[in-house]
């Protein structure tokens, strides 16, 4: 019985509608007949709604009966649970669309008009405005921290142990020697200048080639053969130390002139630092362009002492004590002569190291100009 009711009920709802429809169609094609029939029309529609609505509130009231809701359409966007608008009334379309009579005779007649779009239909029919492609945003850099940070310490040195301190001086001594040794040039190897160091080169390169022998028993050997040569193979072995000699006076003298005569100058004093730290001897390397040094009085009174001959068959010391005790013994009228030579030999001392050197000197030492 309830499902019956229920049922008529929907029905109902459904013949409005429909009754609804024909009247608005009826409206329009009455609308070419005369004003007093559209009175009537009117009337028709007004009773043909009260009818109906009487009709639906003389039944009784169902509450577990609700309206039936149509189902929602995929382009509509509604839901189930949005219930369809109801259409307007009579009156209202009727007014709002019947056109004159002199223009109903040229226009066609209106069609139905779709149901409204709700507002979610609206807002998926829009179209999307194009999209903008949003600038980065700049990575956010951390605040500095105003606290001041603190510097890591250094770890404090162990002491060096003596014998740490001590390898380590040794260390610095070997190092120094070692750039002295690159100032003072190396000296290209001569050939032998007399008649037993030929005959010894001779044997090693006969005997033993490039294996290192034993010095003392080729000494031995040497020695030997030496002192049984004849006056005349002792002549050819002469004469191949002089030409040795004049060879290496040739070669060293274009070695010499490879360098300048500052980087000569340095050699030397390289040297002479080293025969002091090695206790070894440094030859003094020989060049005219170097600058003579500078003499002093005592150096002219020395010269003119050994000069006279009076000093002759004395020993070095014994003529040193002497020359001392002579020199302590002279005026200074006596002492002019030396002084006076002293003088002119700084001047000249002072022009050559400005000239080869490129140097002043003050108070007898040179200074880089």
């Amino acid at each position: 019985m309830i499902l019956q009711s229920h049922r008529a009920l929907a029905r109902l709802s459904y013949f409005r509608p429909q009754c609804l429809d024909k009247r608005v169609s009826l409206a329009l094609n009455v609308a070419r007949v005369s004003t007093p029939l559209r009175s009537c029309i009117g009337a028709y529609d007004d009773a043909l709604c009260t009818s109906t609505s009487t009709f639906s509130s003389s039944l009784p009231y169902r509450p577990y009966a609700t309206d039936a809701v149509s189902r929602p359409k995929a382009h509509t966007g509604r839901t189930t649970s949005a219930p369809r608008k109801k259409a307007a009334t009579a009156k209202a379309t009727t007014s709002a669309t019947a056109p004159t009579t002199e223009e109903s005779t040229t226009k066609k007649p209106a069609s139905k008009k779709p149901a409204p779009k709700t507002p979610a239909a609206k807002k998926s029919a829009a179209k999307k405005p194009k999209s903008t492609p949003k600038k980065k945003s700049k990575p956010r850099t951390k605040a500095k921290s105003t606290k001041a940070r603190k510097k890591p310490t250094k770890a404090k040195k162990r002491p060096l142990t003596p014998k740490q301190k001590e390898e380590q001086t040794k260390q610095k001594r070997l190092q120094n020697i070692k750039d002295l040794k690159k100032k003072a040039l190396e000296i290209p190897t001569k050939l032998p200048i007399s008649a037993f160091s030929v005959l010894l080169t001779e044997h090693m390169k006969e005997r033993h080639g490039d294996v290192k022998p034993n010095a003392r028993n080729v000494a031995k050997d040497c020695s030997a053969r030496y002192r049984s040569f004849s006056p005349e193979q002792r002549e050819h072995y002469n004469h191949i130390a002089n030409q040795n000699r004049a060879v290496n006076a040739r070669q060293y003298g274009a070695w010499i002139r490879s360098f300048t005569p500052v980087q000569i100058h340095q050699a030397n004093l390289a040297r002479l630092q080293l025969r002091k730290k090695t206790k070894k001897m440094w030859q003094k390397l020989e060049d005219e362009r170097l600058v003579t040094g500078l003499r002093t009085s005592w150096s002219f009174f020395v010269a003119a002492r050994f000069k006279s001959g009076d000093l002759a068959g004395l020993q070095v010391g014994e003529a040193t004590k002497l020359m001392s005790s002579e020199w302590r013994a002279l005026s200074a009228d006596d002492k002019k002569v030396y002084t006076q030579a002293a003088e002119e030999d700084s001047a000249r001392y002072e022009q050559e190291v400005k000239a080869v050197y490129n140097r002043d000197v003050i108070h007898g030492t040179a200074k880089a100009a």
